[in-house]
Order: C-alpha cells, then structure tokens, then sequence
C-alpha cells in the first residue's frame, strides 16, 4: 500500500470519529483526556479546549503529544483505529480563520465555547492506522509525514 492510499484511509476514517484521546505529559506525568477534534486534509488534527485544563496547562510545559482513535466492533480480535505522535501549537483564533473554520464546520456548537476556549493544532509527525481486517490480525500501517 503506498503513502498516499494509507493516507486517503486514515482521512476516512477521521471523517467517521468526532472524539479522541489526547495523551500530555509534565514533569514525567501523564494524562489522557478526551476530545472533540476536526481535521484537514494534511492530517493535521484541531481541537479547542479551556486553557485552565491539566492537558492545555501540560503543553504549554511539553508541545509533544499522542492521539488515539478507536471504534468498539462487534467482531472477535477486530481491531479499527489509529494512533498518531506529534506535537500541538496554540492559533490565534482570529489570524487562523481558516483552521477555526475547519472546527466550526464539524460542531456547529463550537461558538458557544469560543469565549473561554483557545484553538490548538496537531502537528503529526507519525500515525498508525490499524484494521485487522483489511491488514490481518494485528495488521497495522504507519505513515511518516
């Protein structure tokens, strides 16, 4: 399967999942959260959060992160999801319009947080798309961006 096959997969299967769990880490601590997310059409992953949260407070210590996706099938050993590393950067909200829009396009709700919610973007430097089904059990693929 080459780069850009893998890469049309993973757009899909983004389109078809709204949340995500977003891994930070401090001072050797970790936390895992749960997120509403949009995305382009580069893979690049954007969420709006409180800046007061424990994972907005860890990034601002350490702009790395990881990201998991995964689908509850009734199927036995099936599994569909993705994992993906990178980091985050905080937007503007008023210079990154566009990014802004990719967001409110997905959740029509998004305005009501704006006040207190700040833009961030995922940067992914590697993602791994797993489906037992189309790769076998345990099948998975990586894509380097």
């Amino acid at each position: 399967m080459n780069g850009e096959n893998l890469k049309q997969l993973i757009l899909d299967y983004l389109s078809k999942n709204r949340r995500m769990t977003l891994a930070t880490a401090s001072n050797n601590v970790p936390w895992a959260a749960t997120v509403f997310f949009a995305f382009d059409d580069n893979l690049n992953i954007y969420l709006i959060s409180d800046p007061k949260t424990r994972k907005i407070q860890n990034v601002k210590q350490n702009p790395k992160v990881s990201c998991a996706i995964n689908e509850y099938i009734h199927k036995k050993g099936y599994t569909v999801g993705l994992q993906l590393e990178g980091t985050i950067e905080n937007l503007h909200k008023e210079k990154n319009r566009q990014e802004l829009d990719i967001y409110r396009k997905r959740y029509d709700w998004a305005d009501e947080y704006l006040d207190d919610h700040e833009l961030f973007k995922i940067i992914p430097i590697k993602i791994i798309y797993l489906d037992d089904e189309l790769f076998g059990p345990q099948g998975k693929r990586e894509l380097t961006l």
